[in-house]
Formats: structure tokens, C-alpha cells, sequence
């Protein structure tokens, strides 16, 4: 069960969220699909936004300032936080100013929902912790909400997924011992609210 655990934890990672919440868009949001070039830019900037901070985690365990890839530690986390923060700060700038691709409003929100949550959770960590994989749950979820709500067609394939997605990945976190249960529920909280309040 540890071995699963780990490979939730590992494939439902807040890094890979952004890429998954496109996804997703992609398949539920029929304005994405039909500009397929919008897709190609909001991928490949995302992308780069995923390896950018999993290359700086590294550097900073290799340097001994976390002490393991969870930052288990509260004390270790604003640095790893503000890093990441940055960086979606700097790709919500090239999205807002971006004059290859016309990004609409709606797109340039889930950028600043991402912002806002990571903001959030860095303000957070200073008092207290929470998980940051359950923060990335709530917001996808979230997501999903809006654009069923706007277009009035909810799909209880996807929802059913994303409640299940989330489940696991808590079980997951409590499981591996990585957080308490307060954590986590705390984490899909701030993360849902914090999307939900950047969207609407």
C-alpha cells in the first residue's frame, strides 16, 4: 500500500496540476478545443513552468536546504514556496502581455488562481502547514465547477473522477504520514476557496 501511495502522491504532484488542469480544459471546455494554438502556448508555457521549479527543488536539496522532496519540515517551506510563486507570477505576466497568442479572460483567471492559491499557501506556511497536494486537488476542482457552471453542463464522469482523484491523493498523504488530517482537509479547503473566489 506504501508503494501506491507513493505513486499517487508522485503522479498527482502539485507541479503536474497546472498540466492536468489544461488537460482537462481541453476536454471539457469546447472554446479550447476548437484553438488548438491557444492549447499549444498555455502547454508549452505550463510546461516550462513545471520543470523550472522541479529543477530548483533539486538544486535546493542538493544544497541541503530542504531536507526532502515533501518539505515536510513548515520551517523549510517558504523559500521552495516563493520560488514557485515567482514563477507563475512571471508566466501570468507573458500571458497577460503575450502578442503572439491572444489569451482570453477566462484562461488569464486560471493563471491568477494559480497565483492566488500559491500565494495563499505561502502566507499559510509562515503559521502553519498544509498540504500542498490537496491545495492542488481543490483548485482543479474548482475549476471544473466554473466551467460547468458557466456552461451549464455538468458531466459526473469528470466530477466523479476529480472527488476520486482527490480521496486518494489525501489517503495517499495521510498514509505516507506526510500530513495530519487537518492538513489535508485544510489544503483542498484553501485551495478550492482560493481558486473558486479568483474565478467568480
Amino acid at each position: 500500500m506504501t508503494a501506491l501511495a507513493k505513486a499517487i502522491s508522485a503522479l498527482l504532484h502539485p507541479l503536474c496540476m497546472p498540466l492536468l488542469t489544461l488537460t482537462l480544459l481541453l476536454a471539457v471546455d469546447g472554446y479550447l478545443a476548437h484553438r488548438l494554438g491557444l492549447f499549444a502556448y498555455l502547454f508549452v508555457l505550463l510546461t516550462i513552468n513545471t520543470l523550472a521549479p522541479a529543477l530548483s527543488l533539486w538544486i535546493l536539496k542538493r544544497r541541503g536546504v530542504i531536507s526532502d522532496w515533501d518539505i515536510r519540515s513548515r520551517g523549510e517551506r517558504p523559500l521552495p514556496f516563493l520560488l514557485v510563486l515567482a514563477y507563475y507570477l512571471m508566466a501570468y505576466a507573458l500571458v497577460v502581455n503575450s502578442m503572439a497568442v491572444e489569451v482570453p479572460l477566462f484562461y488569464r483567471n486560471v493563471l491568477l488562481a494559480l497565483v492566488v492559491a500559491i500565494g495563499s499557501a505561502w502566507v499559510v506556511t509562515w503559521k502553519a502547514k498544509i498540504s500542498m497536494h490537496m491545495l492542488a486537488q481543490g483548485g482543479i476542482l474548482a475549476v471544473y465547477l466554473h466551467v460547468a457552471l458557466t456552461d451549464q453542463f455538468w458531466d459526473m464522469r469528470w466530477l466523479s473522477a476529480l472527488l476520486l482523484s482527490a480521496g486518494l491523493v489525501g489517503w495517499s498523504r495521510l498514509h505516507l504520514g506526510a500530513h495530519t488530517a487537518g492538513e489535508v482537509y485544510a489544503g483542498f479547503v484553501l485551495g478550492l476557496a482560493s481558486v473558486w473566489i479568483t474565478l467568480f
